[in-house]
């Protein structure tokens, strides 16, 4: 991607996210969005059509960076009982989400947002859906239920934490990843 795109980009997705810290989504125009990233109108429409249009693409590199941290996973974890490396995991899922730390702490405490905290768990469930079809042997509705319960609990965990924070980081991340070694082992 060209360097200015790439800026072009990154400066929409910071006014994005700002803005969502003042309002839902739903009441983000392009001429604000526009102001808020300094770019023009004309310059939006180059690279979307609408507000959800930037949100959409969120979520979709959301997708692409967990389908490529869960493969990172297996090759790591090839070869140790575990099979999969939930310390990578786990502070994979973490750098994605203090890339965009005010947002996510948004989600956290602020109950108008609650679609937006269930659209990124529907990403994560869907990455491992589509990684591990067949997982286990199960069939689909129950790998469906496994999914749902990982990336609900992953997502509640961090959400959780950001809103009490009643523990430092540190501890909380390691009793987060063995919570997810477990309810993992629940679904192999």
């Amino acid at each position: 991607m060209d360097r200015r795109v790439a800026r072009t980009k990154r400066n929409i997705y910071t006014a994005f996210f700002s803005l969502l810290q003042k309002k839902p989504m739903n009441e983000i125009t392009v001429t604000e969005l526009a102001k808020a990233a300094d770019i023009d109108r004309k310059t939006f429409y180059a690279h979307y059509q609408t507000v959800q249009d930037v949100f959409e693409e969120f979520k979709k590199s959301v997708y692409d960076s967990v389908m490529e941290i869960l493969a990172e996973c297996e090759a790591r974890g090839a070869g140790t009982e575990d099979g999969f490396d939930f310390v990578y995991f786990y502070d994979a899922l973490h750098e994605i989400m203090t890339e965009n730390l005010a947002f996510f702490e948004k989600l956290s405490k602020d109950t108008g947002s609650m679609f937006l905290k269930n659209e990124f768990k529907n990403v994560l469930k869907q990455a491992l859906l589509d990684y591990y079809e067949g997982w286990g042997g199960k069939s689909p509705y129950q790998l469906s239920l496994y999914a749902e319960f990982i990336s609900a609990g992953a997502i509640h965990l961090w959400t959780d934490w950001l809103h009490h924070k009643q523990v430092p980081i540190e501890e909380f991340r390691d009793s987060a990843i063995e919570v997810l070694r477990e309810a993992w082992k629940m679904g192999s």
